[in-house]
């Protein structure tokens, strides 16, 4: 009898393993067919829901805006670039809030003064990183991708300046001043083609008060391998920023009123708001 129940909890045992060794290779294939069925796919970042980005789409609760940061795929018929915003008609509009990042497979809809596609399926983060299956998440709706663990998390905030909760008010293009010799301040072959994002701050989670209520967040816009990681932002977004004062750029005050500029570089620096309740908990037990 003990021999027999031996081989039955060893037989699910190799079951088990079985099962468990197969779920990546069958992501990989969920995002390869749904990569194949689509015909527009990009990454982006969700910046309003229940809303449309021009007059001819039908709004919905199943419509959501995207700024889109990298395209994938596209016909070339399709005008359709970075930094452009595309409506999105989604399956499930609950998997998604402001700030959310994901990689949208898609089929034409509307083409007019801009373009407004129907989902197939999504990833959250960029598509083809570990462990994610197309069109089925196993995270929270919003959550960040590779969620960080509550100790690097930890350390990531304790490193910062400030953590505080806000909405990007404005997102425009920022060139590094030049010297009186007219060369830049940095020549590098990983250009990061700045951007300054407006965020107004509805709460400070660490640090003083902020001036104004108002801050400037520089950030590369480009997915070069210097700057993959770092955070892009998009006009209405909202989320939960960990920002340090700007020495990358190599100019540390804004043009407008000489006012300190920020950074928010890092993996983890900025998060959507459903981490709100789990950041101030960490923040607490510092």
């Amino acid at each position: 009898m003990k021999i027999l129940k031996f081989f039955i909890g060893f037989s699910f045992w190799l079951a088990l393993c079985g099962c468990m060794s197969a779920t990546e290779p069958q992501a990989a294939n969920d995002q390869a067919a749904l990569m194949k069925k689509s015909s527009i796919v990009f990454f982006g970042t969700v910046s309003q829901l229940a809303a449309t980005s021009f007059a001819d789409v039908p709004k919905s609760a199943q419509t959501i805006v995207v700024h889109v940061e990298t395209i994938l795929k596209k016909p070339a018929a399709v005008s359709l670039k970075k930094g452009d915003n595309v409506t999105v008609e989604v399956k499930d509009a609950s998997g998604f809030q402001e700030g959310t990042q994901a990689t949208f497979f898609t089929d034409g809809w509307i083409f007019g003064s801009g373009v407004a596609v129907k989902e197939l399926g999504h990833v959250l983060g960029l598509a083809g990183e570990p462990g994610q299956a197309a069109g089925t998440e196993n995270k929270a709706p919003g959550q960040a991708p590779e969620q960080m663990s509550d100790q690097e998390l930890r350390d990531r905030m304790k490193a910062s300046d400030f953590v505080v909760v806000g909405r990007v008010a404005d997102v425009h293009k920022w060139n590094a001043p030049k010297p009186k010799s007219g060369a830049p301040l940095h020549v590098t072959e990983h250009d990061p083609d700045w951007q300054e994002a407006v965020v107004e701050v509805q709460s400070v989670l660490k640090g003083g008060k902020v001036k104004g209520n108002k801050v400037v967040v520089r950030f590369p816009s480009r997915n070069d391998v210097a700057w993959v990681h770092s955070p892009k932002f998009a006009k209405n977004q909202r989320g939960i920023f960990c920002l340090n004062r700007d020495q990358t750029s190599g100019a540390p005050t804004t043009k407008a009123g000489g006012q300190q500029a920020y950074t928010c570089l890092g993996h983890g620096d900025a998060l959507p708001l459903s981490e709100e309740a789990r950041v101030r908990a960490l923040l607490k037990n510092q």
